[in-house]
């Protein structure tokens, strides 16, 4: 059959699938790499974060032994597009230029999953997938709130990127913050449309929800309005599960919390997109980007649960 320009083969795609499985005419999903990076205030690399992603996924296994089950033949296959080239365009000029990247591959039956570099690369694809679904919830799981109006002078920058999906008119809910400023704290309190589940309540032994998801889960899915797109900064893990972050915070969701809440997103209100944004790779140093690559696949699997 043949792959046609702009799709990547068996050794450079997600998963390392061979046809007819990668071919993007039966994919039910679309991998879009997007490598940006322009206003990373710590540890610089996120734009090679696409790449190693999908380096590292290439030894995952296949079979998904908690769903019995190959996920990606339930999708019909999971097409890699060839990474977008950005060609010095920062801010505006990068988020209007993955949106109209990530915008054919969203809806008619297709999932479309962005992987970005700084998480500011997010909204060009939050904003290609709310023109086809006005009614979504952005979900964040994320170690920092991200609601600054404007960070070192930039109102794109990494640190403001959910400001702009609040001026936007969605609605907001994030997971697993632990680093934040009073300026968006501020916002918080006088903001209906965002709900934010602070690491410290929800994941300390010794706060409110006695650190079980059981416990805290159910109140993320119930704030949730509308079909979820789920934005994904890498840092909302815990840094001991995936130490090669832009921002490295401690305290974050470990894996199977973070598998029981993306479970009871599926197969409640639904996941209908996806982005996943600040792996900085460390030289030499696989196991970070093998977890998230193996996370994305486990979820891409409970994704496709939630729709039988």
């Amino acid at each position: 059959m043949g792959l046609p320009a702009g799709w990547l083969g068996v050794d450079e795609n997600f998963l390392g699938l061979d046809e007819p499985w990668c071919h993007p005419d039966r994919a039910g999903v679309r991998v879009l790499p997007a490598p940006y990076e322009h206003t990373s205030s710590y540890i610089l690399g996120s734009d090679r974060g696409p790449s190693a992603i999908l380096a590292a996924s290439q030894q995952v296994e296949l079979y998904d032994e908690t769903l019995d089950r190959e996920p990606y033949r339930e999708w019909g296959g999971v097409a890699t597009a060839a990474p977008l080239e950005l060609g010095g365009k920062v801010d505006r000029d990068a988020v209007d230029a993955i949106e109209a990247f990530v915008q054919p591959h969203v809806g008619a039956g297709r999932f479309a999953l962005t992987l970005t570099g700084e998480h500011t690369g997010a909204l060009g694809a939050i904003r290609a997938h709310a023109k086809r679904y006005p009614d979504l919830c952005v979900v964040q799981i994320d170690a920092h709130g991200d609601l600054r109006q404007a960070y070192q002078g930039n109102p794109f920058s990494h640190a403001s990127v959910m400001a702009r999906v609040v001026e936007d008119g969605l609605p907001l809910v994030q997971v697993g913050i632990r680093s934040i400023s009073p300026e968006e704290i501020a916002l918080i309190a006088k903001t209906k449309s965002i709900s934010t589940f602070f690491a410290a309540k929800i994941l300390d032994p010794s706060g409110p929800y006695e650190g079980r998801a059981a416990h805290w889960v159910p109140e993320v899915v119930k704030a949730c309005r509308g079909p979820v797109y789920l934005t994904f900064d890498c840092d909302g893990l815990d840094a001991s599960l995936v130490p090669a972050l832009g921002t490295p915070e401690p305290g974050g969701l470990g894996w199977y919390d973070t598998l029981t809440l993306v479970t009871a997103l599926a197969d409640g209100p639904g996941i209908i997109g996806m982005d996943v944004s600040e792996i900085a790779p460390i030289e030499g140093f696989a196991a970070p980007q093998f977890a998230v690559a193996r996370l994305i696949y486990r979820i891409l699997g409970r994704i496709r649960a939630g729709r039988r």
